[in-house]
């Protein structure tokens, strides 16, 4: 499979784009569509459609490629990859909820291939991520491989996906990947290092946190983060900033933390909003600010699996959590840069509201400030 990564401030220009690879010999059947402007969304289907070259589209405001950080509004990578081996699907939440459209969608892969694989993006931060791969998974198996992120704004959560046909603001857009025609290798790493003691969860509800060893959560998390880290009142009552830095790393079985960052607090009773459902009993511990073996952590990650399964391959898809981009700054520029250069094929990302992935070899999670990586090579 070959792939090529095309950019453009307009639709037009995005045009210009394919027709110039299409000069070389280059046939593309399918592009992974990154736009920042919604209204976009109708011009660039109907020009890649006219090329017959299928859609996986997103909106996300800050994104990139194996050029960096792009300030283009329109970002594209162009595949060759054979028709036969990927399907795109796109199930709504309106009138069903995020477990049903990620069962549905799990059901749609493993009718269409006997090893689907999945890499996906939904949009409407509003749903649950938990139950939404929690369906996926019910569906196609617990081991089965998945890599995505949150498509939408994060200044106020809005967002489309669209395929060729049809678009959605609240819905669940998948490239289902034939397995046994296309290998698929991919991990989710944070890289912060704990700090601490563990704490406990000893009340909550869904993704809300009201008491942590018996005390208001708020309380808790103050004490160790301090009062500055509470967005004026001013802005939004409630909210905490998304380069706060200082996820909490839940533990589990396997020893890997998943990380959940707090995105909003309960003035009223103290609780905290997290990114990913908690429950009761869960432990946690807090992490030391990041540094740069947090980024090494990340790109040793796709070292490994280039020297132990993967020597080469087509094309590298990145989802990193936003929060990454506000805690690291500039610096963010050397994971991307890293990531980029372990196969030095082209590659595609975007800051995501949330991230898919799996941390080890257990079942596929919902977690933040996370990158979460799928390298694709056709056989």
């Amino acid at each position: 499979m070959k792939a090529k990564s095309i950019k453009g401030k307009t639709p037009g220009e995005m045009q210009a784009a394919i027709d110039e690879s299409k000069i070389v010999g280059f046939n593309p059947t399918l592009a992974i569509i990154f736009i920042s402007n919604i209204e976009d969304a109708e011009k660039i289907r109907s020009i890649f459609g006219t090329h017959d070259i299928a859609i996986f589209g997103i909106t996300a405001p800050q994104k990139f490629t194996e050029q960096g950080i792009e300030s283009d509004d329109i970002i594209a990578m162009l595949m060759d990859i054979q028709p036969d081996n990927f399907k795109i699907v796109l199930n709504d939440y309106l009138g069903s909820s995020a477990y049903e459209a990620g069962y549905k969608t799990g059901v749609a892969g493993k009718n269409a291939f006997s090893n689907p694989g999945f890499i996906i993006s939904p949009v409407d931060f509003k749903i649950s991520g938990d139950d939404l791969i929690k369906g996926l998974t019910d569906a196609a198996g617990h081991d089965v491989m998945v890599a995505g992120g949150v498509a939408g704004n994060p200044a106020d959560f809005s967002g489309i996906v669209f395929t060729n046909y049809v678009s959605s603001t609240g819905g669940l857009l998948a490239l289902i990947i034939d397995q046994d025609k296309v290998t698929i290798s991919g991990l989710a790493v944070s890289g912060w290092k704990p700090v601490g003691t563990s704490k406990k969860i000893t009340k909550s509800e869904g993704s809300w946190v009201f008491t942590i060893e018996n005390e208001p959560a708020m309380n808790v998390i103050q004490r160790f983060l301090g009062d500055e880290i509470v967005i004026s009142t001013n802005k939004a009552s409630g909210l905490l900033p998304s380069d706060l830095g200082y996820p909490l790393q839940f533990e589990r079985v396997s020893g890997n933390a998943i990380m959940k960052p707090a995105l909003f607090f309960n003035p009223e009773d103290r609780s905290i909003m997290m990114g990913g459902e908690v429950k009761e009993g869960d432990h946690f511990r807090f992490s030391l600010p990041p540094d740069f073996d947090v980024i090494d952590k990340v790109v040793e990650s796709t070292s490994i699996i280039k020297e132990k399964e993967m020597p080469d391959c087509d094309v590298l898809m990145v989802f990193s959590c936003v929060g990454r981009l506000g805690t690291f700054g500039p610096l963010i520029s050397s994971e991307i840069e890293g990531l980029a250069s372990t196969w030095g094929k082209p590659m595609i990302g975007f800051f995501s509201l949330g991230e898919f992935g799996k941390l080890d070899e257990g079942r596929c999670e919902f977690q933040g400030t996370t990158v979460s990586w799928v390298a694709l090579k056709e056989k």
